[in-house]
Parts: C-alpha cells; structure tokens; sequence
C-alpha cells in the first residue's frame, strides 16, 4: 500500500471509530429495557438473573479480551463485538414467545453475546483509533476526535431513546399506519419486537462499518505473534493471559494510572448507579410516566456539553484539579437529588448522569496518553473491568441498603419511601470513596507532579 492509500486507510479508521460508537450505542429498546423482558413473558427473578449473567459475563471477558485485542489485533475484536451484536439482537428478535423454556435460554444467549460483545468492543475500538493518528502524526487531536465522538453519540442515542419510547407504543405506531393506510395495523405481540428489530438494523451497519475498518496491526508483528498469519489458538490465549500479566505489573508500577483507573471507578460508580434506578426517581419526583423516554433523551443529549467541558478540562487543567472538579459536580448532584423536590428534583440528576460521559473522557484521554500502543488496549480493558468492579460493589451496597430500611420494624414505609431514604447514602458513601482515594494518592504516588501538570 503507497502512502496516500495508507494515508486514507488511516483517516477512514478515524471516520469509522464514530460511526461504530454510534450505531453500537443506539439502542431503541434502552428506554423500556425492564418493560420489554417482562413483556416477552420473563418473569422478575429470571429478568435477575439474566443480568447477572451478563455483568460476570463481561467481568469475566474484559481483561482478556483486551490482552487478545493487543496479541492478535484490533481490528479482529472490534468486528467480533459487532458480529456479535448482531447475534445478541437476532436471539431476542426471534425468541418465541410461547415456549417459556427455548425463551429464557434465547435470553441468557442475548445476556452471553452482549456481555462479550462489550468487553470485545472495549478498549480494541479506542486503541485502532488511537494508534491511527498517531500514525497519521496527529495525536494531539485526540481530545477532540473524543469531544467529536460524544457529540455524535449523544444525539444518536437520546434520538434512539425516543424513537424506541414510541415503537414501543401500539397506538402510536397504529396511528402513524393509518395515516399512511387506514387498513393497516400491526398486533402487540409484533410491536413489543419493533425496538430490537430496529436495533437489529443498527447492528448490521454497525458490523459493515467495522469489516470496512484498516487493519493497522497487520504493518508490524506485536509480542512475538505473527499479525498476518494469526489465529484463534491456545498460543495466542497463552500470550494474551502473558500480556494481562505484563500490562497489570507495568500498571501497578505506574501510580498515576492507578489513581485515573481508581478515580474513574469511583466517580462513575455512584453516578452509574444512580442512573440505572433514574426511572423510580422519575416517578417519586412527578415525572409522568410519558416523559421518561424524553428524560433520558434530554440528559443523553446533555453529553454534547460535558464533552466539550471534558476537553477543556484535559486541555487546560490538571489531572488533580479535574478529578476535583467532577467530584464538586457529582457531590452537588447527589446532596439535591435526596431531597427528591417534585419536578425540579431533575435538575440535580444532571450530576450523576454527567459523569458517564465525562469520566469516560477524561479516562480515555489519560490512558491513551500514557500507554504504549503495545498494551494499549489491555490497560484500556483495566479500566472497563474496575468501572463494572465498582458498579457492582455499589449495586450489593444498594441492595443490603434497601434491604435494612424495607425491614426497620420501627417504621411503615411504602417502596417510594424506602427509595427516597435511600438516595441520602450516595453522597456520604462518594464521600468515603474521595476520602480513601486522595489518602491512596497521597500514599502511593511518588511522582506527584504528574497529578498537578496540565499536558504532555
């Protein structure tokens, strides 16, 4: 390949890298994603344990499938991520609805597939880019292709959100039918199945745009592995758990990672947290029921500024002070958010919702900074395996919660109550995380500096 082919080989892996983080991201079905299994006809034990399945699935995948990114290429587990994408879709998108058995089976494949196919597509997708312009000599650019790239998928996933809201609606989507043809209608059955046949489609696109991506791995040989003749073999799982083992000990033995890595756990795993129980706090604030799916869209859309609040923050400020700075947002997000004001208590959720996109930002800009390109993609999957390490250990923390004030036989309280209660323990449980974090910072960085310099 001469170099002006190379050249926009290398350019359409840039291009690429946002059409793959939109089109993996927009998902219709997220705005009634509990609805949805329930409609199918699972019950709330096996909706449990599906998703179980699915966070020790990625748990389970996440390091590894970085190491392999890293020993047998980028591009292989980027297109694997989407295949399986496809797979996860067409499970549930078929999965009949009168044979309870062959469905929770057709689930917990979905739960499997889409497990993998996250940890497959973490770290892989951002190290291709990465490595693509610093191919290109443009690495400096990679705050913004980032702010570019929240941009892009704020709007396609909060577009998604209401969208799927409405596909899931059977008078809506009849009403829109019988403006077109007044005899045309569609059943319930078939409409519950229209936001993952339309996630079905995103999928399809999705894996042609990552076979079209330029495989960069293939110009040099990494680790003593042959890029061009690899395989899917017991060597190469061999070098990649050698490469998990490699990239932890370089990891430990650079502290500043360490702390982004941990502070990256603990700012997202309260904030997660939040989000993932945003539609009770919906309902105990007022929000009607109709404008959940515009709730989610609206704060989604909120990624275009706190991508470009996130690049500003890398580009003029230290990795210290914006780990204050996102710490004083989340902490005024969760202090307002357990006051649970009618309708203006949505305000605060802006806080905890923020800090998915912007830690994510500022995460993957460190990192990528600091690593070589031949661990690259394993330091990257550290990091996605400590933020659902934290998710977890806030979700147990969550339930025992729950569990201790729904049992207080000192007092009557409905399920609202017990939750409204219960949103006063994040900002004190953030607190003890922040506490913990700067005495670990300034016990185990040495380097100091590192934390107060602004770029390089």
């Amino acid at each position: 390949m001469d170099n002006n082919a190379r050249r926009r080989a290398l350019e359409g892996n840039v291009r690429r890298f946002i059409l793959f983080r939109l089109f993996y991201s927009a998902r219709f079905y997220y705005p009634v994603f509990t609805v949805l299994f329930l409609d199918y006809g699972l019950t709330l034990e096996q909706f449990s344990i599906l998703n179980i399945v699915w966070a020790l699935t990625i748990v389970g995948a996440e390091v590894p499938s970085g190491a392999l990114a890293d020993i047998v290429g980028r591009k292989p587990l980027v297109v694997f991520a989407a295949a399986l994408m496809v797979l996860e879709m067409g499970l549930i998108l078929f999965a009949p609805m009168d044979s309870p058995t062959l469905l929770f089976l057709m689930f917990l494949g979905n739960r499997v597939c889409s497990g993998l196919s996250e940890a497959a597509a973490s770290g892989a997708d951002e190290a291709l880019t990465y490595d693509s312009l610093k191919a290109l000599g443009r690495e400096q650019g990679w705050s913004a292709l980032l702010e570019r790239n929240a941009q892009v998928v704020a709007i396609g996933f909060s577009s998604a959100m209401i969208v799927g809201a409405f596909a899931y609606d059977p008078a809506v989507v009849n009403g829109l039918l019988a403006t077109i043809n007044p005899d045309w209608s569609v059943s319930e059955a078939l409409v519950i199945r229209l936001p993952v046949a339309l996630t079905f489609l995103t999928a399809i696109v999705c894996f042609l745009v990552a076979l079209g991506l330029y495989d960069l791995d293939r110009e040099e040989s990494k680790a003593g592995v042959d890029l061009d003749q690899r395989a899917w073999n017991w060597s190469a799982i061999a070098a990649a758990f050698r490469q998990i083992r490699a990239a932890a000990s370089w990891t430990l033995g650079h502290r500043f990672l360490l702390f982004v890595i941990l502070a990256a756990l603990a700012l997202d795993s309260v904030g997660r947290q939040f989000v993932i129980l945003a539609s009770e706090y919906w309902r105990a604030i007022d929000i009607p029921v109709s404008w959940f799916g515009f709730m989610g869209a609206g704060l989604s859309l909120l990624g275009i500024v706190n991508a470009r609040i996130s690049r500003y923050l890398v580009n003029e400020h230290s990795p210290l002070t914006n780990f204050l700075a996102l710490s004083a947002i989340l902490m005024t997000g969760l202090v307002g958010l357990a006051f649970a004001i009618p309708y203006w208590g949505a305000l605060f959720a802006i806080g905890a919702f923020a800090m998915m996109s912007m830690v994510q930002f500022l995460s993957s800009y460190y990192i990528n900074r600091e690593v070589d390109s031949h661990r690259r993609a394993t330091v990257l999957s550290f990091k996605g395996l400590a933020l659902n390490l934290g998710l977890g250990l806030a979700s147990l923390l969550y339930t025992a919660l729950v569990a201790g004030l729904r049992n207080d036989a000192g007092k009557a309280r409905s399920e609202e109550q017990v939750f409204v209660e219960s949103l006063a323990a994040f900002p004190v449980y953030y607190l003890l995380l922040f506490l913990l974090l700067i005495i670990l910072g300034r016990a185990l960085i040495s380097d100091r500096e590192r934390l107060f310099r602004k770029r390089g």
